[in-house]
């Protein structure tokens, strides 16, 4: 069951969006084949008239399901996994017909509608791909689900230290944070900040990230970006007007600045408050075992 919906618009919408983007039928295996309204539409997968099977339409109906679910992210993997098997099996009026779905769900999430869709489905799926979708960035072809972020922390060049945050699925997960000692003569923070994404990329039993955000500018970017794995994208978030850096396919650099009350500018800034702040706990831990070293060795 889905709904009930608050709003006769969000259930107009629905309906819309679902007959544009898949098509249904509106009478599926009636005993004389009459033919439905949506069939002459171009909207019926042919249920109606027995032009599919009873098997395949419930497939077909699980991804309206999907759909109403708010599965974006598992409904876009398994239409991609349907379109290569269509492709394999040579079967390409299929695979068109599923790469307009792909398109359909991809072109409706970034529009004005999804603000509606948001109301009666998982608000993170759409989020993760208003990323994909308002980045552009070369690298980031499918919604991130896991998002590391990094930050340092230091007082006049003592005590440097360094933290990973990890959202997965637009939350705090607080069990895959990490701190990081910095060592190193030059106190300059963007190659700390490469000496610290170095020895994070040394722990291979670590999950790997869809995207990385590093806190800073152009200068963290330049330097840390070809110490990141290939094919891993990433972004400098800059506090000044939270402009968000990253390099293109020529590797040129790309600078966009998103509205302040952007949900996915807030969704960044979230998550470096988060590395932030944990450097900041980390940072103070190391100072105290700094003064108590040195108030014991005074002694």
């Amino acid at each position: 069951m889905y709904g009930p919906y608050t709003s006769s618009t969000v259930a107009k919408t629905l309906y819309q969006q679902i007959r544009r983007i898949f098509g249904f039928c509106l009478a599926p295996f009636n005993p004389s084949n009459r033919t439905c309204f949506n069939y002459h539409l171009g909207k019926c997968p042919g249920a109606c008239r027995g032009e599919i099977s009873v098997s395949k339409y419930s497939a077909h109906l699980g991804r309206v399901k999907k759909f109403l679910s708010g599965q974006f992210i598992l409904l876009d993997k398994s239409l991609h996994q349907e379109i290569k098997k269509a492709i394999k099996d040579q079967e390409y009026e299929k695979a068109g017909d599923i790469k307009n779905q792909i398109d359909g769900l991809r072109h409706v999430l970034d529009t004005k509608d999804s603000s509606l869709l948001l109301k009666l489905s998982d608000a993170t799926d759409a989020l993760q791909y208003k990323i994909v979708n308002k980045l552009k960035h070369p690298l980031l072809k499918k919604p991130p689900v896991r998002i590391e972020c990094y930050d340092l922390a230091h007082l006049q060049g003592e005590n440097y230290v360094g933290s990973m945050a990890v959202f997965v699925k637009g939350a705090p997960s607080v069990s895959d944070y990490r701190h990081f000692h910095v060592h190193f003569p030059d106190r300059s923070d963007p190659i700390a900040m490469r000496q610290i994404i170095e020895r994070r990329f040394n722990h291979l039993e670590w999950k790997t990230p869809d995207l990385i955000i590093l806190d800073g500018g152009i200068p963290q970017l330049s330097i840390v970006h070809s110490a990141i794995p290939q094919g891993i994208p990433v972004i400098a978030l800059a506090k000044k007007k939270e402009t968000i850096h990253f390099f293109d396919q020529e590797r040129h650099v790309v600078s966009v600045n998103l509205p302040l009350e952007d949900p996915v500018l807030n969704l960044f800034r979230s998550i470096r408050d988060e590395a932030h702040r944990f450097a900041n706990t980390f940072h103070k831990k190391q100072r105290q075992k700094s003064l108590i070293g040195e108030y014991t060795k005074s002694r």
